[in-house]
């Protein structure tokens, strides 16, 4: 199960899917509000999407997965790993965290929610403004196109959907405790150049549970399925491989 994360749907998976479905069965979800997926009526939450990854699963008859999730994906596949373990066969959190906001990131989702609700180009700003920071320096200059794909991938999103699955990030838990009491091994993609999720914290929780598999990208931003899509679809089939022996 590959899980998108912010302002993405499952089309982010569009060049690792194909590279990976030879070997495994690949499960592709659009989050509630994103993509194919209707916004629910209620709000969105960690816990909603968690629950709308078991319903896939239920769905298709699948009893245990690997849950590979990047970014707000990682935080749903932690969501899913504390409400139901039973059902993880791996984590693989690929530029994502088993942590909880802060006070300082969650006033500056508070401000970034503020901003997209006043309006469509408030909108366009926010994402602009996020798309620079989610690549490495050199790769951003390189591969302008990039930025672009993620503000308008972003711009497909309505306000609700997009302020919705923030407030959802802003709200959740800690869960490095799940870690801790993890059976299943624990994959983290990290990259040396993510102002989303620093390398720092990341490091910090990498070694809490059991088994993990720590793979640093360099240079790498926060978007290695583009900025280096080959490593990551080796890293993903080798942790694949390893949670089935």
């Amino acid at each position: 199960m590959l899980i998108h994360g912010f302002p993405n749907d499952s089309s982010a998976w569009n060049v690792i899917a194909p590279k990976l479905a030879g070997n495994f069965e690949i499960l592709l979800p659009d989050l509630p509000g994103a993509g194919n997926s209707p916004l629910p009526a209620e709000p969105l939450s960690m816990e909603m999407m968690a629950t709308a990854i078991k319903e896939m699963l239920d769905k298709e008859g699948i009893e245990k997965a690997i849950i590979a999730g990047h970014s707000m994906g990682g935080y749903t596949a932690m969501q899913f790993a504390q409400m139901f373990p039973e059902r993880v066969k791996g984590i693989s959190l690929i530029h994502s965290l088993a942590s909880a906001d802060n006070e300082e990131n969650k006033e500056n989702r508070r401000k970034a929610i503020a901003l997209m609700r006043k309006g469509e180009a408030e909108k366009e700003m926010f994402l602009k403004g996020m798309a620079q920071n989610l690549f490495a320096e050199t790769y951003a200059k390189e591969h302008p196109e990039a930025l672009k794909t993620v503000i308008a991938n972003g711009m497909k999103l309505s306000v609700e959907a997009l302020t919705g699955f923030y407030t959802a990030i802003m709200k959740r838990s800690d869960k490095k405790e799940v870690l801790l009491n993890a059976s299943y091994p624990v994959q983290w993609i990290i990259g040396n150049e993510d102002a989303a999720t620093p390398m720092k914290e990341a490091l910090e929780q990498c070694h809490v549970a059991k088994v993990n598999k720590v793979s640093i990208y360099r240079p790498c931003g926060h978007m290695s399925f583009m900025e280096m899509p080959q490593r990551l679809i080796d890293d993903l089939n080798f942790f694949f491989d390893f949670c089935y022996q």
